[in-house]
Order: structure tokens, then sequence, then C-alpha cells
């Protein structure tokens, strides 16, 4: 399955408001988030946090059948919950993502990670 890895610094002190915004994603916005991803074709999403000597930094990565499609409809979509989503990414990360370009290679972070949410569209397409 095609994906990209997407490796972003947290503004500092925002780790603890990060782990919030997992904590939503696997808890209070599950429903939302999982309608979000089928409605945008993505298979597969983790969110992990690595430290660094530089700081903090989360590792997405995205599985879809056609992750720049994916991807084009988050940035492009009017639905709250991508609205609520691009905007905690851009309070926590300082990025907006009308500005993001494809990331050519790939590559595993550096440093050790810490898993903290991952989402797999079940095999029979059933929650």
């Amino acid at each position: 399955m095609p994906g990209v890895v997407l490796t972003l610094p947290i503004a500092a002190g925002k780790v603890e408001a990060w782990r919030r915004f997992c904590q939503e994603l696997a808890g209070s916005r599950r429903q939302q988030y999982e309608a979000s991803r089928r409605r945008l074709g993505i298979t597969a999403e983790r969110l992990a946090l690595i430290e660094s000597p530089t700081g903090s930094a989360s590792v997405t990565t995205v599985e879809a059948g056609n992750v720049g499609l994916a991807l084009a409809q988050m940035i492009g979509s009017s639905q709250p919950f991508e609205t609520w989503y691009r905007g905690r990414l851009q309070e926590l990360h300082g990025v907006n993502l009308s500005q993001y370009e494809e990331f050519a290679v790939p590559t595993p972070p550096p440093h050790p990670q810490e898993l903290l949410f991952e989402w797999k569209l079940p095999t029979n397409g059933r929650v």
C-alpha cells in the first residue's frame, strides 16, 4: 500500500498538548476520525513521538491507495473534523497543511520513537 511519512517538529511547550491530541483521536473523536479516514481513502495511520537533542517531533505514517489524493482532500476539506484536525496541526506544529510538499524519499527517524496511536481499516471493512 502506498504511503508517506511526515516528520514535524512539535512547538515548544506543546508535547503534552500533542499527547492529548492523540488521546482525542483514540477516544472522544474516534468515530469522527474513522469516518474521516474512510472518506479520504486512508487505510492506516500511525502517530509516534520522537525525542532528539534538537527537540520533540511527531512522525506520522499515512497509507492509502492514493496518498496524494487523500492528502489533497484532507487539505481542501471543509468537513468539521478535517477543519479541526488542520487547526490542531497548526497549533501544535506551526504547520499550515496548505503548504504541504510531499517528501521524495521517506526515511525512518534516527532516534527511538514512542508509538502513541495507530489505526487500520479492518480487513472485513467493519469496525
